[in-house]
């Protein structure tokens, strides 16, 4: 169930879903046999090798246009693009890649969290110890802190500083709820300001 479910995510995000432009000139994906294990790389429709046999079978798409997810032995999973480059590493969510909120998805790099957009590019550094999924503008993060495991499931508890931030990178360490549209919120320096709901700023209040 797991592979499964894995697998669809990656269907998911790797293709289509993340507004890749078809090409005529997509790569399709082979297996070799190597010490008794199937492993997946990516060849043109000519044939000839363009990424050289590396992934786990059945995880990546079969054909490659742009991008994709491939799960790697060891290294597990990451997105590619089509020379076989590492371009960033999912933050793995219910067994598979983050979901795209809000034309944003979150990424890892050196054990911290950021955001990348539609097309991987990374857009909000990963300087995150943990940060949650857009919603209605925001995102709230916690730099500091540790994971607590749940049975199954963990949370992330604690931190040195909890606040909010928005798809322009700045930071709030307040907000009221969405009303009408906007909401109220206070940056980290203490600025009154109110944010639409895309959580830009609208207007700064006192001026």
């Amino acid at each position: 169930m797991i592979r499964l479910f894995l697998t669809i995510q990656i269907l998911m995000l790797g293709a289509a879903g993340f507004a890749q432009q078809k090409r005529t000139d997509f790569l399709v994906s082979y297996t070799i046999k190597s010490k008794g294990n199937e492993l997946m790389g990516y060849k043109t429709r000519a044939g000839k090798i363009v990424i050289p046999a590396q992934f786990i079978p059945d995880f990546g798409n079969d054909t490659l246009y742009e991008r994709t997810f491939v799960v790697k032995p060891k290294a597990g999973l990451q997105g590619i693009d089509r020379t076989g480059k590492v371009i960033l590493i999912p933050f793995i969510y219910d067994n598979g890649p983050d979901y795209m909120q809000e034309g944003f998805f979150r990424f890892v790099e050196n054990s911290k969290i950021g955001f990348a957009d539609e097309n991987w590019k990374k857009v909000i550094p990963a300087v995150f110890d943990f940060v949650e999924p857009f919603k209605d503008g925001v995102a709230k993060y916690t730099l500091g802190g540790h994971k607590i495991m749940d049975g199954e499931h963990w949370y992330w508890s604690e931190g040195y500083e909890n606040g909010y931030i928005n798809r322009f990178n700045e930071r709030f360490k307040k907000v009221h709820e969405l009303k009408a549209g906007v909401r109220e919120a206070w940056t980290n320096k203490g600025q009154h300001v109110l944010l639409d709901k895309k959580g830009k700023i609208v207007k700064v209040f006192g001026k």
